[in-house]
């Protein structure tokens, strides 16, 4: 009987005029309900436009939700006080409301009622709008990520499929330098040699093993070394530095090449320069040697 009595004093307990017009005039839903009993107390405009009637007095747990036995399982009442009965911060949480089918962002509060005891209000603001954005976003970016991830699945493939190309472009070059070569030992070299053979004058023999010695050259690492840009010999150097290495004197090449011994001297002489060997009791038939 006293509950009874203290419940309609709570009921009959209202917001000042000022109060009242302000929740009213906010575009949220709001209502204000006793902690013990769960009666509503107070209903604003926003939310008895929504629920289509004035809950005043209703039991907020049976108006709000379908099909529940007792109060909410996440009812937020014992989270409005502190152990010292004062007022926490507002706790505010998101929840998604079956009934209506939308998203509402919760300010739950203790607030002072005007008969002096606490009361439960809550704030709810629709955030559907956003909650979808969000979803949105979360969605593309899912679909980002899995496409990225696709990708580069795919570009691991194809660096794997390159890798093997590559591996197999020099399997192929090695099979091809190994077939001149063989080419140039079984065909080429014999065919050289007849010829020194058959040929009289000695100058035709150096010609021919000049010949020879430049195709061995060309087939060697040390034709890529001789005529590496680096080092920026001239076709004439790279044909004396060949003679040089089968140790012809200036006398010899100038006759072979038709050119005076000076001629080849200068040539020889700048050879050691472009090579890095000018002031140095370095021999340039060795050091091309060892290229």
């Amino acid at each position: 009987m006293v509950d009874k009595v203290l419940n309609k004093e709570i009921i009959g307990a209202t917001l000042p005029p000022v109060g009242k017009t302000i929740l009213n005039n906010l575009d949220s839903s709001i209502y204000i309900a006793d902690m013990e009993t769960y009666e509503i107390i107070f209903i604003n405009s926003h939310l008895k436009n929504l629920m289509g009637s004035d809950l005043t007095g209703k039991i907020c747990w049976k108006s709000f939700h379908e099909n529940l036995k007792g109060p909410c399982l996440f009812c937020t009442n014992d989270k409005l006080l502190g152990a010292n009965q004062k007022p926490n911060k507002p706790y505010i949480w998101e929840f998604y409301n079956i009934r209506f089918k939308k998203w509402y962002e919760l300010h739950d509060q203790a607030v002072r009622w005007t008969d002096g005891h606490f009361v439960r209000m809550e704030i709810a603001t629709d955030i559907t709008e956003r909650k979808n954005t969000e979803q949105a976003l979360k969605n593309s970016y899912d679909t980002l990520e899995q496409k990225v991830k696709e990708r580069t699945l795919q570009l691991e493939d194809m660096n794997t499929a390159l890798r093997v190309l590559l591996k197999n472009r020099e399997n192929d070059k090695k099979i091809i330098t190994e077939n001149i070569l063989a080419n140039f030992k079984l065909r080429l070299l014999p065919s050289i040699e007849r010829l020194k053979n058959q040929l009289s004058q000695k100058k035709h023999q150096v010609l021919l093993t000049l010949l020879e010695s430049e195709l061995e050259d060309i087939l060697s690492p040390f034709s890529k070394k001789l005529t590496d840009p680096t080092m920026c010999l001239t076709p004439m150097e790279t044909q004396i530095g060949s003679m040089i290495k089968l140790g012809k004197s200036n006398k010899e090449i100038s006759i072979i090449l038709n050119r005076s011994v000076y001629t080849i001297a200068n040539h020889r002489e700048n050879m050691r320069k472009k090579l890095g060997l000018q002031n140095k009791k370095i021999n340039l038939r060795t050091f091309l040697s060892n290229l």
